[in-house]
């Protein structure tokens, strides 16, 4: 009961900067319990953001560059890379993919002669194989993807 007495004659500045020690002082005992897994304590602590995956950032690069040219409309075309967006695309997935699904996944009509120009491009230079089931990244696009997506 005592100092709690004397702390009603100290001056109003000083009363301040003690209470905010107190209260200081309460924030780090809470976190130091929060750290060491002690029940009761409530807050949480901070962790580093999560790092996209080099597929999840392939499908952010992908959008981008379909939503640009969705925005284009009739000038969409001078905003495409069809190579570029074919080898994402097959990076992205994973898998094989048909030739028309491939081409609509980076926005191309499957009727269209670009794309299908380009698959044979790729496909002749070892950086598409075409298999049974569908199409699949080649070993030179494989390694440039996954350097490329290490530096993210």
């Amino acid at each position: 009961m005592e100092p709690e007495f004397r702390l009603l004659h100290w001056p109003e500045a000083d009363r301040a900067s003690f209470q905010h020690f107190v209260e200081v002082m309460a924030d780090v005992q809470t976190r130091i319990a929060a750290i060491s897994g002690t029940p009761g304590g409530g807050v949480p602590v901070p962790r580093a953001p999560r790092v996209p995956t080099p597929r999840e950032c392939a499908r952010m690069i992908l959008n981008q560059r379909i939503e640009l040219r969705r925005i284009a409309g009739p000038c969409a075309d001078m905003f495409g890379d069809p190579a570029w967006e074919i080898i994402i695309a097959l990076f992205e997935t994973g898998e094989p993919l048909p030739d028309e699904a491939l081409l609509n996944a980076i926005g191309l009509p499957p009727e269209g002669l670009t794309g299908p120009r380009w698959i044979a491009l790729l496909v002749q230079r070892g950086w598409v194989e075409r298999h049974e089931d569908g199409l699949t990244l080649g070993a030179p696009a494989e390694a440039m993807l996954t350097r490329y997506f290490a530096g993210f």
